[in-house]
C-alpha cells in the first residue's frame, strides 16, 4: 500500500506567485505522488495486488481564489489517480483519491493565518476533520476486499455538537 499525503501551498493571488513558488507546490503536491507511485507500481504489479491512496483536498474539486497552485496540483492529483486506477486494474492494483474538507492541522489551508489571508474565518472544531478519522478511512480502504473498488471519496465532518 502507498499513501501519498504530502501537501503545501503558497497562498496569494496568481499575479503574485513566482515560478519558484508554483513549482514548489506542484512538486510537493503532484510530482512526489507520481514519483512514489512510479516506484511502487512494479512491485504491486508483480505481487498481483496493491492499493494507492492519494490525499487531495476539496480544492481538487473546485478552485479557490488565492490558491491557484494548490488547486491546480490537487486537480492534477485527480487525473493521476484516475490514470493509476485504469493502468492498475488489470494487475489487481486499486487507486483511490480522498478529498477531505477542512482538517484540524497546524499547517496550510486551515490554519488561522492562512485563513485570514484568504479572507475566511477559521473553522470551528465541529467543522474540521480530525486527522485520525481520515487515517481510519485509509485503513478501511486498505482492508476492503479487493473486489471492492473505491475510486474517490469526499469526506466532511459532522456539523453537530459532540463530535468525538
Amino acid at each position: 500500500m502507498l499513501v501519498n499525503a504530502a501537501g503545501t501551498d503558497v497562498p496569494g493571488p496568481v499575479v503574485d506567485l513566482t515560478l519558484e513558488q508554483w513549482d514548489r507546490v506542484l512538486n510537493v503536491n503532484l510530482r512526489a505522488s507520481f514519483l512514489l507511485a512510479k516506484a511502487v507500481f512494479p512491485y504491486m504489479r508483480q505481487a498481483g495486488h496493491g492499493t494507492i491512496v492519494n490525499i487531495s483536498s476539496v480544492a481538487g474539486k473546485r478552485g479557490w481564489a488565492n490558491a491557484a497552485a494548490y488547486c491546480a496540483s490537487k486537480f492534477g492529483l485527480t487525473g493521476l489517480t484516475q490514470a493509476l486506477a485504469a493502468e492498475g486494474s488489470a494487475h489487481g492494483i486499486r487507486a483511490c483519491i480522498i478529498y477531505p474538507g477542512g482538517m484540524v492541522t497546524n499547517w496550510g489551508a486551515w490554519d488561522q493565518t492562512t485563513l485570514e489571508q484568504r479572507g475566511h474565518e477559521p473553522l470551528p472544531p465541529s467543522e474540521a476533520l480530525p486527522p485520525s478519522r481520515v487515517a481510519a478511512l485509509i485503513v478501511w480502504i486498505a482492508a476492503a476486499p479487493f473486489e471492492l473498488v473505491l475510486n474517490e471519496v469526499i469526506v466532511s465532518p459532522l456539523k453537530e455538537k459532540g463530535w468525538p
